[in-house]
């Protein structure tokens, strides 16, 4: 029997400590009026889905709260849970609080803060695979689905392409290693067949071997609460207080489990979560959206629907493309515009097909003419679309990089994954630059080297650790020639900081960089797919004319104009989710049809909200949501010039947007 949990109380005098300690001030969740809906989720410890506008300050009410509650935290042994997809609230507790006593307080036990994967893999996951004698080596889905693609014959990948499918389809959906039926043809795949039995050895091979996927780590899970029940009990004590942030994006299965660890039957624990359901886009990264506990539950939601990041303008541009519309109130920016105009010229970009190329300096010259220098230089100006990895030359612009040919997708991860080794090296060297710090780019350096090695068939692949430098001068230390080529590599391009030219990438490095690899993987490298990675592309070469070295960097593309310099950071709507930036543009991209184009009934206000039948639109609306609600000052959009007649542009005009013509 457990310990009844009592809560600590949160009161007003607890509120302004907390602003004070965050650097706001002491009214910072109160209004004028004495009213305000953040004042009241602070002080409320019961179930609670808390629906939170873009920019109502969801994150930094999180802390508050946190730090509140770490400050009168009383047991030792049972603490608070906090879940996201990212570490961005951990992260914030680090920035803000990590200094503090309730700070340090939260980071360590008994509390856990951190992402759900973490929280499933470190207290049920793994813990179940080792005691099935499982050594896990590796989660990470890319190289775990490289490995069993590898593993199959040339039979069966030519079956699995010729029917559409590539190495996605190779993970388990059950603990008895079955994987998700196929179509085969016009029929479907037979379990007894020769090519599914293949397709299930290779899966359970891999994970023999220890190396799985993110999402079977979930399929463990599941299976351990099977077989020991009582594991929920000993969670929920462990854990009274709950608290979800970015609850929209769960998936179905991470909604479902979780359910059941902490909320399903009696005693539930008290949890609350936070989230803005038109901003819920994971699903369309191919995850079933959630039905099980889904969020919000209307029964006890409570609504943000206030924005501190932009104004009443923007908040009318973007409020209709959400699926259930807050009725957005813009309350920001914090920071007016150094001209002292209240707002700037939110643009139409329309375009013809021969200017494409041209947008990025047209947005740019937008932004000199409407930016201070200061401000050009303290502010965060971006360009980002749906789609952004290739996949096609036809109808163009299909995806991010028709707009700029030196764009790499692989560079818009919060850690990024180029797709070449040089890439690596130039993500390294850029984050040095950002930090000061060349350990940076030594660790890329790295972590590239690693994934090098992990494409030797049959290798010794070691368990990469956090610190990949360190690993590759252990699995070095017989071999002191190629140590010492290694830290040759690692001398010129993390320390002297070389510039990465392909003449001399070409000439030395690409085979330096492979003789180290297999000396780390005790094994030759096979030829297509390291030859691949190790290849020169346009995403790492040098810089175009009339642009520095540093804009190929992390995807800074730069102008300069009237002696202003513009910097623009190009990339997807799903990596700039949760951040504010300056100025965005919206880039028209292509998912079965073209995206704004689809989208013009709800940018001239003639429609609203979720459309009444069709799964599409409804994905699309929620990613352009977010797209459109990033910026404090200026949103700016690119749409073809062939989807927008004199109507229509007429209709744009009156809903309050600029037009701008690029090309014939």
């Amino acid at each position: 029997m457990y310990d009844t949990f009592r809560h600590p109380e949160v009161t007003d005098d607890d509120i302004g400590w907390a602003s004070t300690l965050l650097g706001l001030p002491g009214d910072a969740f109160t209004r004028s009026d004495g009213k305000d809906t953040r004042q009241d989720v602070l002080k409320s410890i019961v179930p609670m889905d808390i629906a939170a506008c873009p920019g109502s300050g969801k994150t930094t009410l999180l802390v508050a709260k946190l730090a509140i509650l770490g400050k009168k935290w009383q047991y030792r042994t049972r603490g608070i849970c906090v879940l996201s997809h990212t570490n961005a609230a951990r992260r914030e507790i680090e920035s803000r609080l990590g200094n503090t006593a309730p700070g340090r307080h939260l980071l360590s036990y008994p509390h856990f803060i951190g992402t759900i994967q973490r929280f499933i893999d470190e207290f049920l996951a793994l813990p179940w695979l080792r005691s099935q004698g499982i050594p896990v080596r590796m989660v990470d889905t890319d190289t775990c689905l490289r490995r069993r693609w590898n593993a199959l014959s040339r039979g069966t990948r030519q079956g699995l392409e010729s029917n559409r499918y590539d190495s996605s389809v190779l993970r388990i959906i059950a603990p008895d290693y079955s994987v998700r039926d196929l179509r085969w043809g016009r029929g479907k795949l037979g379990r007894q067949t020769t090519t599914y039995r293949q397709i299930q050895d290779a899966c359970k091979d891999s994970i023999a071997g220890g190396y799985l996927c993110y999402d079977e780590m979930f399929v463990f899970a599941s299976d351990c609460l099977d077989k020991v029940p009582q594991l929920t009990h000993i969670l929920r004590d462990r854990f009274p207080l709950l608290f979800m942030d970015e609850a929209q994006d769960n998936s179905e299965v991470q909604s479902a489990l979780l359910h059941r660890i902490f909320t399903a039957g009696p005693s539930p624990v008290v949890r609350q979560r936070l989230g803005d359901p038109n901003q819920a886009i994971y699903d369309f990264l191919g995850a079933e959206e959630a039905d099980t506990d889904a969020f919000p539950n209307h029964a006890n939601k409570t609504d943000l629907p206030n924005s501190h990041r932009f104004g009443q303008t923007i908040a009318n541009l973007a409020d209709p493309l959400g699926l259930d519309p807050y009725g957005l109130k813009g309350h920001g920016p914090r920071k007016p515009f150094g001209s002292g105009a209240a707002d700037a010229e939110h643009t139409i970009f329309l375009f013809s097909d021969d200017g494409v190329d041209r947008l990025l300096d047209a947005y740019a010259d937008l932004l000199a003419d409407t930016f201070t220098e200061q401000e050009l230089r303290e502010g965060i100006f971006t360009a980002v679309g749906q789609i952004h990895s290739p996949t096609g030359d036809d109808h163009k612009p299909r995806h991010v990089g028709h707009y700029w040919a030196s764009y790499d997708s692989g560079m818009t991860r919060a850690d990024p994954k180029p797709e070449t080794l040089a890439g690596y090296i130039l993500v390294g060297r850029a984050r040095a630059e950002a930090t000061g710090e060349a350990g940076a780019a030594v660790e890329k350096i790295a972590e590239g080297i690693l994934r090098l090695a992990e494409m030797a068939p049959g290798g010794d692949q070691a368990t990469r650790r956090a610190r990949g430098h360190r690993q590759i001068l252990a699995l070095l230390e017989q071999s002191s020639d190629i140590r010492q080529r290694y830290e040759d590599m690692v001398g010129a391009f993390a320390l002297r900081r070389e510039v990465v030219a392909k003449e001399t990438w070409d000439s030395k490095w690409c085979a330096v960089a492979r003789e180290i690899a297999e000396a780390v993987a005790n094994v030759p490298l096979s030829r297509g797919e390291a030859d691949e990675f190790l290849r020169w592309d346009r995403g790492s070469a040098s810089a175009p004319a009339g642009q520095d070295h540093k804009a190929s960097l992390n995807n800074m593309y730069r102008r300069t104009k009237n002696g202003k310099m513009v910097a623009i950071r190009v990339g997807s709507v799903h990596a700039a989710k949760g951040e504010t930036h300056t100025a965005t543009l919206v880039l028209e991209t292509f998912w079965n049809r073209h995206n704004l184009e689809s989208l013009l009934p709800w940018l001239n206000g003639s429609k609203k909200g979720k459309p009444s039948q069709g799964i599409e639109q409804p994905k699309r609306l929620k990613v352009h949501y977010v797209a459109m609600t990033r910026p404090t000052h200026l949103l700016c959009l690119a749409i073809r010039q062939a989807a927008v007649d004199n109507n229509s542009e007429q209709e744009l005009m009156d809903r309050g947007w600029a037009i701008r013509r690029i090309g014939r």
